[in-house]
């Protein structure tokens, strides 16, 4: 598969994210690990100089998703705080 292909499939499986969370059908952290896919799909696209930026900007968003994930994951298996007093 050539990378203008590969692009346009990121893309693609980028939008259908933000569309299912937008539905609500996905996490906030799957939308911006969606929004990262977008990025990456982009630098397939874009000139040779800005191809870093969209490259280290969709990774840095990649990775923002994934800490909220494992955050929203510890979170749930410690179970709810008990309230102040």
């Amino acid at each position: 598969m050539n990378s203008l292909a590969f692009g346009w499939l990121e893309i693609a499986i980028g939008v259908l994210g933000i569309v299912l969370g937008g539905l609500g059908k996905m996490s906030r952290a799957s939308v911006v690990i969606s929004v990262g896919l977008i990025m990456f799909g982009l630098s397939h696209m874009v000139s040779h100089h800005l191809l870093g930026l969209f490259n280290d900007g969709g990774a840095l968003i990649v990775l923002f998703g994934i800490g909220m994930s494992i955050s929203l994951m510890r979170r749930q298996r410690r179970g709810p705080k008990p309230p102040r007093q």
